[in-house]
């Protein structure tokens, strides 16, 4: 009984290390390092408003320039 009871604590204790979370760990930390950097760069290339090439004048009368 002893025995057993002793096996079970050590197979509790016993810290599991699997190569497949590893790689899945680095995987999803690859991708949340690619979207961060997506989102940056998309960040930085905000622009300003500008106001359109047409105005109202053109517009009410197209053939005046």
């Amino acid at each position: 009984m002893e025995t057993s009871f002793d096996d079970l604590t050590h197979a509790v204790k016993a810290p599991q290390k699997s190569p497949r979370l590893g790689i899945a760990l680095a995987a999803v930390a690859f991708l949340a390092t690619c979207a961060g950097v997506g989102f940056a760069i998309k960040t930085m290339d905000h622009k300003e408003a500008q106001l359109p090439a047409i105005d109202i004048g053109q517009i009410l009368h197209p053939g005046v320039v």
